[in-house]
């Protein structure tokens, strides 16, 4: 089976191949066109990044974000009243700035190719991730927030399991201004709605009080502490999804 969908993205119209046919998909990657496989569970290499099991499996939003990572355009996670939080792509790696907190996680969005590996990688396996978050008004990224897999190595062994982490960093210049707080709102609304996840953790340096202080405002409650490989006391916090 073989069919092509037409897809608006921004004002243009694009075609999605949609087949289990090894010369049709060859042929649409031939012809720079996005695809979808069918698995047909025959052992076989996929020819195509994305793969469903039938055709019911294709809703437009999944269509478009087929085209969105094709053409390398960022799909719009949610807007809030002051922000829009995206995925980032190709490129806003020369707006991202160096604070003096980052660590080398953070490096990843500020390096074309290793951006290019978290685009491929992160969104397209997980469909989430660490996404950027610009202002409304001037399309400017002002920070980075999103979710992740939570990982917690404890002292008292405490494993979050299958669960989602927060995290969230506004630059410098744009700080004291709520936006972290906006974006996380935004982002737990997502979730809710997004996920099958129980728990929603995060995880802060005891010394850092204004982000434990507003993961408390978020509903977050503290569930365990370490000792990080630099002496530093770390805080787990954990809210219902």
């Amino acid at each position: 089976m073989t069919r092509e969908y037409p897809v608006p993205v921004e004002g243009q119209i694009h075609m999605v191949v949609v087949s289990d046919d090894k010369e049709a998909l060859l042929a649409a990657k031939a012809a720079g066109k996005a695809s979808v496989e069918l698995w047909k569970n025959d052992g076989g290499p996929f020819l195509a990044r994305y793969v469903v099991e039938s055709p019911e499996d294709l809703s437009q939003e999944y269509l478009e974000r087929v085209v969105r990572r094709h053409l390398g355009l960022p799909w719009e996670i949610l807007r809030t009243e002051r922000l829009v939080i995206r995925e980032f792509c190709l490129g806003d790696e020369t707006c991202v700035p160096e604070d003096p907190e980052d660590g080398e996680a953070d490096r990843t969005f500020r390096d074309r190719q290793r951006l290019r590996e978290y685009i491929q990688c992160q969104y397209g396996f997980y469909g989430y991730g660490i996404w950027a978050v610009t202002e409304r008004r001037s399309g400017v990224i002002v920070g980075k927030a999103g979710v992740t897999n939570a990982w917690w190595e404890s002292e008292g062994g405490q494993d979050p399991g299958e669960a989602l982490e927060l995290g969230y960093h506004i630059f410098t210049p744009y700080r004291e201004r709520g936006y972290g707080r906006e974006a996380c709102q935004g982002i737990l609304s997502w979730c809710q709605e997004n996920s099958d996840f129980p728990y929603i953790y995060a995880k802060t340096d005891s010394q850092n009080q204004k982000s434990a202080g507003l993961l408390e405002k978020l509903g977050f409650c503290l569930t365990d502490q370490r000792c990080s490989g630099s002496g530093q006391r770390q805080f787990l916090f954990r809210r219902n999804c």
